[in-house]
């Protein structure tokens, strides 16, 4: 059951990312326009979005207003952040369109908002516009910085405001960033100001980060610096630390974090000196980010661990494209052990370019456990048309339910459907029945009320439960009124009571009152 779960979140992941890259609207076509920087067609489309998604009117009125001020309307720009601040006062866009007007106001209007109270400008938008400042004016600009920095009520504005120190050339900013990441007082605070620490990567910054990685014992602090040096790849000082650092998990966090720099050729000289297994994996999972295939093919043509294997198995499915799909086929043929097959076939459903090999195990292998996992995968894969062919060639009732489960996988109800309509035997048609329930769509809930009345009397248990899955309450008040049985009148009854709608609690309480 777990290896399913695995599968269906796989192949959902890869659904999600598939669809996020289509643009279907006109809010995704804005979008794209402006990644494009093709203003005026930007406009148009957030224009178009406006009038067609009123759930995004708010932020599609923001970014035409942000697409006209790039395209030098300035005016109409203000109209739409206008109409944004009277038709969505209570939208968080208001506040982003606030800040865009300050950005595209000029500088001595900028000033003097800064410079002004509270109560013209909250801690905000005072950052955004001293952000606007620190290069005009350092030397007004960079005080009201640091009294956000202590000052500020809120967390974020005072880690913003950190990162605007950051950009500054004056030497009291880097001081105070310094200061802000040797101090534990406000850990939170601590961490970020680490982190921007490395994004700066100055000669002042690195040295500071190795200072407080060997000064510091706490765990926190430093993953914050190993973190750090991501951001300003120097994957060598993550090796030396590595070489210093004693404790497991850091150790691994390191070797990840090398393979998120693409440090291939640090990874590949600290591989064949590990000893502990989990570091040897954490360093295969680092060539899988780094996109080391040719590495993850030498392991494979060295390693014995199916441990270790398996992870490179995972990597190599990780590139995604034909060849990778060719070499794990490849090495299908040559696998020994059904444990690697498996696995095998994990990589291939990662990649959604499984059905060949499914296909293949369930025509040549004898390991009953790979075939059921490679059934499996046909339900993940939505292999439905395959499914119904296999379920007509099996005569093994354990294999015929799994391919049940599989299509139940696959969401298809029509295919369960047309089992039940050409099924006799009794206990692969209630496992039918159950899977119906499980779907949960209109034609499983009309197809289950139809069965009903020609049903055996243990299919009719069946129904009750798959009704009671459904949720529905009306199916099962028909059913209470139609059936004479007692006992399944009472699984009726007990369903009904489980359920605890307001239609359910009516029907008892009319039910009760007959009785009174």
């Amino acid at each position: 059951m777990e290896m399913k779960q695995t599968l269906m979140q796989l192949a959902l992941a890869g659904l999600l990312a598939t669809a996020s890259l289509m643009a279907q609207t006109p809010y995704d076509e804005g979008q794209k326009a402006i990644r494009d920087q093709r203003w005026a067609e930007a406009a148009d489309q957030f224009e178009l979005a406006i009038e067609s998604d009123r759930e995004q009117a708010d932020s599609a009125t923001y970014w035409r207003a942000y697409a006209l001020f790039q395209a030098g309307r300035d005016r109409e720009a203000e109209r739409e952040l206008r109409r944004l601040e009277r038709k969505y006062p209570d939208s968080r866009w208001v506040r982003e369109g606030q800040a865009l007007r300050i950005e595209h106001q000029d500088g001595e209007r900028v000033i003097e908002q800064a410079a002004s109270d509270d109560s013209v400008m909250d801690d905000e938008l005072r950052l955004f516009a001293l952000a606007q400042l620190m290069d005009r004016d350092p030397e007004r600009a960079l005080p009201m910085v640091l009294d956000l920095v202590h000052n500020a009520d809120s967390q974020n504005i005072r880690q913003d405001a950190l990162f605007v120190l950051a950009m500054s050339e004056e030497p009291e900013a880097m001081r105070t960033l310094a200061g802000v990441a040797r101090d534990s007082g406000d850990p939170e605070l601590q961490v970020a100001a680490i982190h921007i620490l490395g994004s700066v990567s100055t000669d002042e910054s690195l040295p500071l980060l190795a200072e407080l990685y060997s000064a510091n014992a706490a765990p926190k602090v430093r993953e914050a610096v190993i973190h750090a040096y991501i951001g300003s790849d120097q994957p060598q000082r993550l090796v030396t630390i590595f070489e210093s650092e004693t404790d497991p998990e850091l150790r691994q966090s390191i070797i990840h974090s090398l393979g998120a720099m693409d440090a291939t050729d640090e990874l590949q000289a600290l591989y064949p000196t590990l000893q502990d297994k989990e570091q040897r994996v954490a360093v295969i999972e680092a060539f899988s980010i780094a996109g080391d295939s040719a590495m993850l093919k030498q392991v494979l043509d060295s390693e014995a661990d199916p441990e270790i294997r398996r992870a490179a198995l995972f990597g190599i499915a990780m590139e995604d494209g034909e060849e990778a799909v060719s070499y794990l086929e490849t090495l299908y043929a040559s696998a020994k052990s059904s444990e690697e097959k498996n696995a095998i076939l994990q990589a291939l459903t990662m990649m959604d370019d499984a059905r060949d090999l499914t296909m293949k195990i369930i025509r040549t292998e004898s390991d009953p456990e790979l075939q059921r996992q490679a059934i499996q995968t046909l339900g993940v894969q939505d292999g439905v048309e395959q499914l119904e062919e296999l379920y007509a060639s099996l005569t093994d009732r354990d294999a015929r339910r799994t391919v049940l489960e599989a299509m139940s996988i696959a969401d298809s109800s029509d295919s369960l459907i047309r089992v039940l309509q050409g099924e006799q035997d009794e206990d692969l048609r209630i496992t039918a029945i159950n899977y119906l329930g499980v779907a949960g769509d209109e034609p499983a809930g009309n197809y289950l009320d139809s069965l009903y009345s020609t049903g055996s009397k243990a299919e009719k248990s069946a129904v009750i439960q798959s009704m009671m899955i459904m949720d529905d309450t009306e199916g099962l008040i028909n059913l209470m009124k139609q059936e004479k049985d007692p006992d399944l009148k009472r699984q009726i009854l007990q369903m009904l009571t489980v359920m605890d709608s307001e239609e359910s609690n009516q029907y008892l309480f009319e039910m009760l009152e007959k009785d009174e």
